[in-house]
């Protein structure tokens, strides 16, 4: 089943951006807005000056998208540093291209939540001795997962993935929540989970993020498959988890809370697993709740600089020669490129409504 029919009434959460409107295909189209506007703030981020939120949402269809593409290539430095630096994922279901924008909290705990889960991997090594080939052979990987849907490239980069050398896929992937991202993350389960065909075993949500409040939650997601009509299995993406607090508004661990636990079967397609005993790797409440804490520790300490400093020395940079950037007169171009498509698409909109439809009737009548 392709993921594109499976989503045909996927709507777009309610916090996407909206960019300027998307321009006609036309022949002397040279930029649509929405590329322009993408590739300024990825020029910003190389300048020093990225975007003030850290999850970003913006309106971008797949032709759009297959255009940015092509000029970041067309831009050698610019590609560089986007394809090294800059997180992004592009979503061909909801047609929206995401800049993520790293911060201390949630890279330090998804950093501190990898190295836990690699004891748990010790100990069940130490405790079931037949789970360590299996073991040995799964890594912490980082960087882009890449997807191909009914020929459309798409790709998701996320917080934390566990792979098995042997496996085409990531079996466990865990995203670090918060306000903004919050709203994505079904979105982000059904992808992983439904264009890897089930290659992607889990998704694991960790929110920590409540205004007014410290709670933190974890939500969970898998693919639950059935026959089809014509024989293929059919698969969707199902809530095992929804919101469950393991952290209370005082930043109190609740330890009713099962916290975080991964079967070990799940790091890898059942091809993969198949014989392995019954265990899994836990990362309980109080492990959470203090792995938040030092997170928020080095968040704040890192955000008012605080600590020993050495003594004020007085600074002597070189001269440096400016990085290639858009001049003022590029950047106008660009900018009235945008209105004079914005305004084209305008008026081409407006022939689809009653009074275009009428104006055509009659043109053609006079003809």
């Amino acid at each position: 089943m392709a993921l594109l029919e499976s989503f045909k009434q996927t709507t777009p959460p309610g916090s996407i951006v909206i960019g300027p409107p998307t321009p006609p295909l036309t022949a002397d189209a040279k930029i649509s807005g929405r590329v322009a506007a993408i590739l300024r703030v990825f020029k910003a981020c190389k300048n020093g000056y990225p975007p003030s939120e850290p999850w970003t949402v913006n309106k971008l269809n797949s032709g759009e998208y297959e255009e940015l593409q092509r000029r970041l290539k067309d831009d050698v430095e610019l590609w560089g540093y986007v394809d090294n630096r800059v997180r992004y994922d592009y979503d061909p279901i909801g047609s929206k291209l995401i800049i993520r924008m790293t911060t201390t909290l949630h890279d330090t705990f998804a950093s501190e939540l990898v190295t836990e889960i690699k004891k748990g991997f010790e100990n069940l090594k130490k405790i079931q001795v037949e789970t360590r080939p299996f073991i040995d052979k799964i890594s912490s990987v980082s960087g882009a997962i890449h997807f191909e849907e009914d020929g459309k490239k798409f790709k998701h980069v996320p917080d934390i993935r566990f792979h098995h050398k042997d496996a085409a896929w990531p079996g466990v992937v865990i995203e670090v929540s918060y306000s903004q991202k919050r709203k994505s993350l079904i979105d982000l389960a059904e992808n992983y989970l439904l264009a890897s065909d089930g290659g992607i075993r889990v998704m694991v949500g960790i929110d920590l993020e409540y205004k007014k409040s410290k709670e933190a939650s974890i939500s969970i997601w898998r693919l639950k498959t059935s026959p089809g009509h014509d024989g293929q299995p059919e698969g969707e993406v199902i809530q095992e988890l929804d919101n469950e607090l393991f952290r209370d508004a005082e930043g109190s661990p609740i330890l009713s809370s099962a916290g975080l636990e991964l079967p070990l079967d799940n790091f890898a397609v059942q091809a993969l697993s198949k014989g392995l005993p019954d265990c899994s790797v836990i990362v309980g409440p109080e492990t959470l709740c203090t792995l938040l804490a030092e997170a928020e520790k080095w968040n704040e300490k890192s955000t008012l600089l605080q600590g020993v400093k050495p003594a004020r020395i007085k600074r002597k940079y070189r001269q440096r020669t400016p990085e290639e950037q858009l001049t003022m007169s590029d950047e106008e171009k660009v900018i009235e490129e945008e209105r004079r498509m914005r305004r084209k698409t305008a008026k081409a909109d407006k022939s689809y409504g009653e009074e275009g439809l009428l104006a055509e009737a009659s043109s053609q009548e006079a003809i």
